[in-house]
């Protein structure tokens, strides 16, 4: 994939997620980045916590609480993620990772494709 094909992607599905996030998750990240590489797609969101969820992590229970919200919510997110990103890449999406990091306010989707991206 030539560089500016690839930048285009990224752009694409950045702003995509940013926006699926908003709406189906009610979330909002400060900023959101995505790096295409060969089959994977890796899009990191920073800046995601609101100020409630920064203070119910500071105790066990709460950081448990937020993480099991988290899951939730991208399993619910999930076929809609899969959508977007095969719209945008023309392949589908054999699986997605996900991790949810609290104590540095990101998330990270990984999504493998069952095909290698154009060269």
């Amino acid at each position: 994939m030539n560089k500016t094909i690839k930048s285009k992607v990224e752009t694409e599905i950045s702003q995509a997620m940013a926006k699926l996030l908003e709406q189906k998750m009610g979330e909002y990240a400060s900023t959101v980045t995505t790096e295409a590489l060969v089959d994977t797609i890796i899009v990191r969101f920073k800046g995601i916590l609101p100020p409630a969820e920064k203070v119910l992590i500071k105790n066990y229970e709460g950081l448990k609480l937020i993480k099991e919200l988290k899951e939730k919510l991208i399993e619910k997110a999930r076929p809609s993620m899969e959508i977007m990103i095969k719209t945008i890449t023309g392949i589908e999406v054999e699986d997605v990772y996900s991790s949810f990091n609290a104590e540095e306010n990101e998330r990270i989707e990984v999504f493998t494709l069952k095909e290698r991206l154009e060269e």
